[in-house]
């Protein structure tokens, strides 16, 4: 009887002993596991993330205030390049920022926005369509309500003569294009500048233009409208 209980002790302890080592084995075999599936998932979200194509665009670094013109020495801290998924680059978008050399924005475009050829115009187009231009410079209290001092360089005006004797007001040029601001220090106001008043303004006119021009500023019979835009 003794012997039978020692014999049946004897084996569970070696059943006992066989389910330890069973159970490292095991632990092992599930980190295995799920190495290989985070390596698999890994690989996976690589593959995911590859198959959205990038390219680079151009984006404006600050807001850029209406009539901004943008030349070779302020394009480059105007604008930053970013690289995004090509499913978000809008069409027309700007890929070379040297052709932008010589416009002007055509609208306020804010900061983060990506740059696009329709948000600019060409500045050279309406120089080049005088024959003969020339700038005629006046002061802003020569020009009757001179649209509250707040003309930009970019700015399109229509500039009227009056008949005082009649009242009646006469256009006389169309679509006149301000060339330059300048404050009453005489310092150019920049376009994104809102706040200074226009003391002195140039503007783009045909040279046989200028002698009248002059000659209505001396009366004092011009004045001004500023285009909406």
């Amino acid at each position: 009887m003794n012997r039978e209980k020692q014999k049946e002790l004897e084996r569970g302890h070696r059943e006992g002993s066989g389910g330890k080592r069973i159970l490292p084995g095991l632990v092992l075999a599930a980190f295995a596991a799920a190495l290989v599936t985070y390596a698999v998932l890994i690989n996976l979200e690589k593959n995911i993330l590859s198959a959205y194509e990038k390219a680079d665009c151009w984006v404006l670094a600050e807001t850029l205030e209406k009539g901004t013109e943008l030349t070779a020495d302020n394009i480059g801290s105007l604008f930053r390049q970013e690289q995004v998924d090509v499913r978000h680059i809008p069409q027309g978008a700007v890929t070379d920022l040297q052709m932008l050399v010589g416009n002007q924005a055509a609208i306020t475009i804010p900061s983060g926005s990506m740059a696009t050829h329709t948000m600019f115009r060409d500045g050279r187009e309406r120089l080049a369509a005088l024959d003969r231009p020339v700038i005629a410079g006046c002061r802003a209290e020569d020009l009757y309500q001179l649209a509250s001092g707040t003309l930009r360089g970019g700015d399109r005006i229509h500039i009227y003569t009056v008949d005082e004797e009649l009242g009646q007001a006469y256009l006389v040029w169309e679509d006149v294009t301000v060339y330059q601001a300048f404050d009453s220090s005489g310092n150019l106001i920049p376009s994104q500048d809102t706040l200074s008043a226009a003391a002195r303004i140039n503007v783009l006119l045909e040279e046989g233009d200028a002698g009248l021009f002059y000659s209505e500023l001396y009366k004092g019979s011009l004045r001004v409208v500023k285009l909406w835009e």
